[in-house]
């Protein structure tokens, strides 16, 4: 082996990597799963529209403890104490469980959803039914972001991909057994809630031998962990804030409900095959040591962004996508005439995901949680501005909406990679460099 360097392999990448894939195949099953079941209610647009706005409410809300699992992992990998980071985690997430139950239980649900996303009386009913299934998730994030990232840490992968299983095979069950009562928004949140419930109770029983979890840092408080996680929070909350904005753009066009309809299917089916890049982030922070694994895992993970694009523009052709809505969602014709043609678009979202999440993963590793939260800032704004210069331009339905977020990721990833070569590729370049006797280093997962 030469000097300088800190390899990782094909095997190694793969071992470390798939189970964290499978995860977000299985966690992504969700979208297209509910959508299904959503579909053949008794009114599916009302229901598919109700489910989409409650979710992307939910989504903004519990959006902030996602990012627990990178500060879990990232803080247990340079020989921190895991406590500060629950008890931390565990706060958050009560109060904002409590936002949202005030969201579903009194007017501010009403007022929010119609003044703020401006729905119809319809939609507006199914959200608020929604959003009485859906105020814990924030707390139940809190709990299994925290202990995710003690299983990264310790290169546990495939409890993680195990628990996202057993959370997506209690969803599918609860929500086509539920289908019997004419289903409704309410019972996707019922779903969602309950394989929540599972995939928690798994992360935290599953076990971390050989990973210390508390350490002599009492320094470190929870100030300290709130002013590192603070960039973060604001990226994902960015992040899922991003189809709350797109959704209230398309309840302001011609066809609002069809609109929001379409584009949910669509997301649904984008995110799922994209989904494979998402676990990237967890790549970049665990594995890439110096210039040389970047380069490699980096490689790796190119060959996976590809591959989904190229998926994705498969079943993008007009001949294959129509009966694949059709059978999967049993859609009518006029949804699926206003579904198909944002899947194109939607094929580049797996490149620009991947992008979004290996860049982030290098800056958070390197302890630039700033620039992560700088480049969400960047992306939401951009979609601002860009809905803002075509609403006169007659385009609406799922291509306005699909349209939106690639515009918005493409400036993101722009942004990430210039200021990583910036700050943060000098530092593995020096890495590299001084180096002395480096060891191969294949993550295992167990």
């Amino acid at each position: 082996m030469r000097e300088g360097e800190s390899l990782i392999t094909a095997g190694g990448f793969a071992r470390f990597y798939t189970p964290l894939a499978a995860t977000s195949l299985l966690l992504t099953a969700t979208n297209p799963i509910l959508a299904a079941a959503l579909a053949r209610s008794v009114d599916p647009i009302t229901a598919l529209a109700g489910y989409q706005v409650a979710f992307a409410v939910c989504g903004v809300l519990y959006a902030p403890l996602l990012v627990v699992q990178q500060v879990a992992a990232a803080r247990l990998l340079a020989g921190g104490s895991f406590s500060p980071v629950c008890r931390f985690a565990y706060l958050v997430g009560a109060l904002l469980s409590l936002i949202g139950a005030l969201i579903a239980y009194t007017t501010v649900g009403d007022l929010f959803f119609a003044n703020v996303i401006g729905v119809g009386p319809a939609v507006l009913d199914e959200a608020v039914r929604a959003m009485q299934w859906l105020w814990p998730v924030p707390f139940l994030t809190a709990l299994r972001a925290a202990h995710q990232g003690r299983l990264v840490a310790g290169h546990r992968t495939v409890p993680i991909a195990g628990a996202t299983g057993g959370r997506t095979g209690i969803l599918a069950i609860v929500a086509f057994a539920l289908l019997a009562t004419g289903g409704g928004a309410w019972l996707g949140a019922a779903a969602f809630t309950a394989g929540m419930i599972v995939e928690t109770l798994v992360v935290m029983i599953a076990r971390t031998p050989g990973l210390q979890l508390e350490q002599e840092d009492c320094e470190v408080d929870n100030e300290n962990i709130a002013r590192f996680s603070a960039p973060l929070m604001l990226n994902v909350l960015l992040w899922w804030a991003t189809p709350l904005i797109i959704n209230a753009v398309l309840a302001r066009t011609a066809n609002p409900d069809t609109a929001l309809a379409a584009f949910a299917v669509v997301e649904a089916v984008a995110w799922f095959i994209a989904a494979p890049v998402g676990q990237l982030q967890h790549a970049s922070i665990a594995l890439v040591k110096c210039s040389e694994t970047h380069r490699r895992v980096c490689t790796w993970g190119a060959v996976v962004a590809f591959a989904m694009l190229g998926l994705l523009l498969l079943i993008s052709i007009p001949s294959l996508r129509e009966p694949l809505l059709g059978y999967l969602f049993a859609l009518e014709a006029d949804l699926i005439a206003v579904a198909g043609p944002a899947l194109p678009i939607a094929a580049a979202y797996p490149l620009l995901y991947g992008i979004r999440q290996y860049y982030q993963g290098l800056f958070v590793r390197s302890g630039r949680p700033v620039m992560v939260g700088a480049g969400a800032v960047l992306r939401v704004t951009t979609i601002l501005v860009a809905a803002v210069l075509v609403q006169d331009a007659g385009v609406g339905g799922a291509v306005l909406g699909v349209g939106l977020a690639v515009f918005g990721l493409a400036f993101e990833g722009l942004f990430l990679i210039r200021y990583s070569r910036r700050d943060v590729m000098p530092e593995l370049r020096a890495k590299r460099a001084a180096a002395i006797n480096p060891e191969a280093f294949e993550g295992v997962s167990e």
